[in-house]
C-alpha cells in the first residue's frame, strides 16, 4: 500500500497539470481530436499497447501483466459541455462556450494517473488492464460507449470486469458512494409532432389549434408518472420544449414538443413509452388533430454488479475507512453512458465525493472541484484492479 501511495505522490503534480490542460482546452462530443492526441502522447510513454481512433476519438491503452490472468478495464469520459465558464481560475477554459462542467477533465487525469501507477507495478500484475478513454459521453442518446464496444474495446483480450467513477459534488469530499443494482437512470429522449389546421384567431371554430392540443398533451403526460406509475417505482417525464405558432393572431397548425423520460426498470420504461403514445393519440383524436410520437431508447439504466460493488467497498474501507464509504440509498435520475458497458460485462460505477462548504452542481458554469480528491480516485482504481486480478492468484 505504501508503494502505491509513493507512486501516486510522485505523479500527482503531473496529474494536476494534465487535469488543468484538459480543463483549459475543452472539446465537445465528437470533436475531441486534441484531447485524444494528448492522451495518446501521455500513454505512449508507458509500456502499453495503445490504440487510437477507437469508435471515433476513443483511446485505449492495454497493460499486459507479467503473468497471464483475467482482464479488467477502467474507463474515463473525455468530452466537455457547450457551457460558457464563469470561473476566473488561471486554468479556466480558453474557449468561450465550451467547458468541462461535468468533471470529465478530472476523470481523464485520474485514469491517466492510475495508468502510470499500475505501469510502475507491472512486474507484480497477473492479468491485463485496459484503460478506456471514451469520447462523446454527453452526446445522448447515442454516446461514445456504443461505437467503442462495436469497435471491440471489450475484446482482444476479453474484458472480465469494468469500473468507472464520476466526480460527485453532492457527496462530501473525502468519501466515495457505492450502490448495488441501479445507481443511475435510463435516459430516453422523445419528440411529439401535432398537426392541426391554421386559421384566423377570431374564428377558432374554423380551425384546429395545434398549440391548444399541445397544451393538453403536456398536462395529460404528467398523469403518466402520478397515476400510471407505481409510487414504489421511479420515473421522471419532462417536456423541455414546446414550439408552435408564427403570429399572435394566427391559430397554429403545428406544434413540436421535446422531452425526456428517466426510469430505473425496463418494465417502467416500456409502460411510460406506451402511455405517451396512447395519450397523444387520445388527446389528438378528441380535439380533431393528428399526432406523431418519436421515442428513442437512449442510455439504459446503470445497473451495478453486486460483486464488483463489494470489491470497491472493501477497497474503500481499507483505504479511506468505513465511515467514508457511503451506501447510496437513492439512485440519481441522470443518465450515464457507462451503462452500456455493464450491459455486456460485470461492472460498477462509483461516485467520488467533491462537496465542500460552497459548491456548484455538475453542468453549472462555475463547477469546479478540489484536485486533492483525484488522489482518492487513483488509489481506489489501482487497488480495485490489483485486488480483482489478485483473486485469481489466491484460488
Amino acid at each position: 500500500m505504501n508503494k502505491i501511495k509513493e507512486e501516486i505522490h510522485k505523479i500527482y503534480s503531473e496529474v494536476v497539470a494534465w487535469r488543468r490542460y484538459f480543463h483549459m482546452n475543452p472539446e465537445l462530443s465528437g470533436e475531441e481530436k486534441t484531447t485524444s492526441q494528448k492522451i495518446e502522447e501521455l500513454l505512449s510513454l508507458l509500456p502499453l499497447e495503445v490504440k487510437t481512433g477507437v469508435g471515433g476519438y476513443g483511446v485505449v491503452g492495454l497493460l499486459r501483466g507479467k503473468k497471464e490472468g483475467k482482464t479488467i478495464a477502467l474507463r474515463a469520459d473525455i468530452d466537455a459541455l457547450p457551457i460558457k465558464e464563469q470561473n476566473d481560475h488561471s486554468y479556466a477554459s480558453k474557449y468561450s462556450g465550451k467547458m468541462h462542467a461535468c468533471g470529465h477533465d478530472g476523470h481523464t487525469a485520474i485514469l491517466l494517473g492510475a495508468a502510470y501507477v499500475l505501469c510502475a507495478l507491472k512486474d507484480k500484475i497477473q492479468g491485463n488492464i485496459k484503460f478506456i478513454f471514451q469520447p462523446s459521453e454527453e452526446k445522448a442518446p447515442i454516446g461514445g460507449a456504443g461505437p467503442m464496444i462495436e469497435a471491440g474495446v471489450l475484446d482482444h483480450p476479453k474484458v472480465d470486469a469494468i469500473v468507472g467513477l464520476h466526480i460527485w459534488p453532492n457527496l462530501p469530499k473525502g468519501k466515495i458512494g457505492i450502490k448495488e443494482n441501479a445507481i443511475m437512470a435510463s435516459s430516453d429522449p422523445f419528440c411529439i409532432e401535432i398537426f392541426g389546421q391554421s386559421g384566423h384567431a377570431s374564428a377558432p371554430d374554423e380551425s384546429i389549434d395545434a398549440l391548444a392540443v399541445a397544451c393538453q398533451v403536456v398536462n395529460m403526460l404528467q398523469n403518466i408518472v402520478s397515476r400510471n406509475t407505481s409510487p414504489l417505482e421511479s420515473a421522471v417525464l419532462t417536456v423541455g420544449t414546446l414550439k408552435s405558432g408564427t403570429k399572435y393572431n394566427v391559430i397554429s397548425d403545428y406544434a413540436l414538443l421535446e422531452g425526456t423520460v428517466r426510469t430505473l426498470h425496463p418494465n417502467v420504461q416500456m409502460n411510460v413509452e406506451k402511455r405517451i403514445k396512447e395519450v397523444v393519440e387520445g388527446v389528438c383524436s378528441a380535439m380533431g388533430a393528428r399526432g406523431e410520437v418519436y421515442y428513442e431508447r437512449g442510455y439504459p439504466a446503470l445497473i451495478n454488479d453486486k460483486d464488483i460493488v463489494k470489491l470497491i467497498e472493501e477497497v474503500g474501507i481499507k483505504l479511506i475507512s468505513k465511515e467514508n464509504v457511503v451506501q447510496i440509498e437513492k439512485p440519481a435520475m441522470g443518465g450515464e453512458d457507462f451503462a452500456n458497458y455493464v450491459q455486456k460485462v460485470p461492472g460498477a460505477f462509483f461516485w467520488l465525493g467533491a462537496k465542500e462548504e460552497s459548491f456548484y452542481p455538475i453542468h453549472h458554469p462555475k463547477f469546479d472541484f478540489d484536485e486533492e480528491i483525484m488522489k482518492i480516485g487513483i488509489e481506489i482504481f489501482v487497488h480495485t484492479v490489483l485486488d480483482f486480478l489478485g483473486k485469481e492468484k489466491k484460488k
